[in-house]
């Protein structure tokens, strides 16, 4: 770029050009921005993975807070909603689960069922103009950085026509989420060797039909808990295969309301009570206040191992894990598990453990050997023949990508994180980038739960937090940003103290964490929701590097203009002085510090 030579015509002024000799070199220097007004809303284009929970609300929130912005949402389903259109469980209330800003006050029952959330997020895509911004049936393959072009390309297929498109963005964001890829576990002859069905709790087919049939159950988490007591009653037969046993929660969190197994949505909202919400938006407020609290309240202290906390949970799940075994102790001696609660989630499981004891099911704890023509075969030699064989065995890592991200030295974020790998974990800056991956973004990540709210909340703060840095780039003479590696080992030395004395340490394996035993920590952000919110309110900008514009390289003030905004010339009276507020109307807290247009 060459600067514009310094004449009087340039300057405005009749001034000769000569410089008087008490001015120095650089009192002389001089840089013409491009004559017209600072656009702080610079066109930028944010393409984003999974149109789940995480992709909608990134969608429509960066539709709000950035202005001028192209998105563009790919996800490989025919419809929008995630995982938990498909897979949700009683744990949560239908009134904490959803966005905070969108409130739904028709939910039919306490906890959703799965078509009811995704009808509520359809709703969502079309009520903020979303739905042309989402290309359903395309599944990502690939993204890499372009550093010469300071973009992301990514590779999309098309589902339905095989076709393959090469598409490009300033900012991506992977929302694929955690619990999206079924896991099968390798059991010989399961897949090539079984006569039989072989299906997953995720992908399960429309067209089996379960009843009279003799099914083998493997696994015991949510979804085996959640599938068996859905299915006892219309099986000829259950043989449950359970490799570790498991807590049985009451509830997922705080004194939430417990599901039981006649009433697994619990209490139906009724006509009266929609309509009260409709009316009385402080009844509404109140009750949702009253679920929210739940959650705020009830990690404190119980997360640490050997806390009189935790003793307390161990022995209020034990009281109801034996209630609903009928007070049987040798069955509870059976299931209860030797780690501490939250050692790996909690799952409520509404009539799993009085289906234990129906006689139309086997629990069996010896190993799977094979899988022959006809069954599933234990290491004792035991033949266990079966129609079809139903895997509960979750999901596979979801805090490592599920295609190649490629960063500016060329390797994939799967290959560094990857246990043999470079790093050996999931390296977070603050549990939204990866340092090497500029202008990357990640909803949920690892790190990116804070301990005290639900996923839809911690999404709403993380989105935040991303278009900020977004605004960042857009505003001013910068392509990307980068968090720096310094930064990065600090925030990660911070998390292994933290958790240092978690119940997560405990012998359980879990996909919260690296691994069995004490293992590094996956999931949490070390603090409270209040504590993530606080932090990623306000960017710590001095924990990146920042790519100047070709523009900019010599004067990082480029974007200056003509020293107008867009605002002076077009904004209209009320824009031009929109400084002015209502007598009565001004917070002093937040007073000239609102995002102005």
């Amino acid at each position: 770029m060459t600067l514009p030579e310094v004449t009087p015509q340039a300057t405005g002024t009749t001034t000769s050009p000569t410089r008087p000799t008490h001015v120095s070199e650089r009192q002389g220097r001089c840089y013409f921005p491009k004559q017209e007004p600072w656009n702080r809303h610079r066109p930028v284009k944010v393409i984003v993975t999974g149109a789940g929970i995480g992709g909608i609300a990134s969608a429509v929130l960066i539709s709000h807070k950035v202005k001028n912005a192209t998105i563009r949402v790919y996800d490989r389903h025919s419809r929008v909603g995630g995982t938990w259109a498909a897979n949700l469980y009683p744990g949560v209330p239908s009134h904490v689960y959803q966005l905070s800003f969108e409130p739904n006050l028709n939910w039919s029952e306490y906890y959703p069922k799965g078509a009811e959330i995704q009808q509520y997020y359809e709703r969502i895509v079309t009520k903020h103009g979303l739905t042309d911004s989402i290309s359903l049936q395309h599944e990502v393959l690939k993204a890499q950085w372009l550093s010469n072009e300071s973009q992301w390309e990514v590779e999309v297929r098309n589902l339905i026509t095989g076709e393959t498109i090469m598409d490009r963005a300033d900012f991506f964001i992977n929302s694929q989420g955690r619990i999206s890829e079924p896991r099968y576990p390798s059991i010989h002859g399961l897949h090539d060797t079984f006569k039989g069905r072989v299906m997953h709790t995720a992908r399960w087919p429309k067209d089996f039909d379960h009843t009279g049939k003799r099914v083998a159950v493997i696994g015991n988490g949510a979804s085996g808990q959640q599938l068996i007591p859905n299915i006892i009653n219309d099986v000829e037969h259950i043989d449950h295969f359970v490799r570790s046993k498991t807590w049985v929660a009451p509830v997922y969190t705080g004194d939430l309301f417990s599901a039981q197994a006649g009433q697994p949505g619990g209490p139906k909202y009724s006509d009266e009570e929609r309509k009260k919400f409709h009316e009385d938006p402080a009844t509404y407020l109140e009750h949702r206040r009253k679920l929210e609290l739940s959650f705020h309240q009830s990690h404190k202290g119980v997360d640490v191992i050997g806390s009189e906390a935790n003793e307390k949970l161990r022995k209020k799940i034990t009281d109801v894990m034996l209630e609903r075994l009928g007070g049987d102790e040798e069955w509870l001696a059976r299931v209860l598990p030797d780690y501490a609660p939250g050692c790996k989630r909690l799952t409520p499981g509404p009539g799993y453990l009085e289906s234990l004891k129906n006689p139309k099911l086997d629990y069996i704890t010896e190993g799977i050997s094979h899988v022959s023509e006809t069954g599933v075969v234990t290491k004792d030699g035991k033949v266990h023949e079966v129609d079809a064989i139903i895997m509960a065995t979750g999901f596979n890592n979801g805090f490592t990508p599920l295609f190649p991200i490629i960063g500016k030295d060329g390797v994939g974020l799967r290959e560094k994180w990857d246990p043999e790998g470079e790093i050996g974990y999931p390296e977070t800056y603050l549990g939204v980038m990866a340092p090497g991956y500029p202008n990357y973004f990640s909803i949920l990540q690892a790190q990116g739960n804070a301990r005290g709210t639900t996923a839809p909340r911690q999404i709403e703060i993380t989105v935040t937090f991303i278009a900020k840095c977004i605004r960042k780039i857009q505003s001013q003479s910068y392509v990307s940003l980068d968090p720096r590696q310094d930064a990065v080992d600090d925030f990660n030395d911070i998390v292994n103290g933290f958790f240092d004395n978690s119940v997560t340490h405990d012998k359980c394996t879990s996909w919260f964490k690296q691994g069995a035993g004490a293992s590094r920590m996956l999931i949490w952000w070390p603090g409270t929701l209040h504590h993530c919110a606080d932090i990623l309110r306000d960017p710590r900008w001095e924990d990146f590097d920042f790519k100047r514009a070709q523009r900019a390289r010599h004067n990082r003030f480029e974007y200056f203009g003509n020293g107008t905004t867009v605002r002076d010339t077009v904004g209209g009276d009320e824009k031009l002085t929109n400084y002015l507020k209502l007598v009565g109307d001004i917070d002093l807290a937040r007073y000239h510090e609102e995002w102005e247009e």
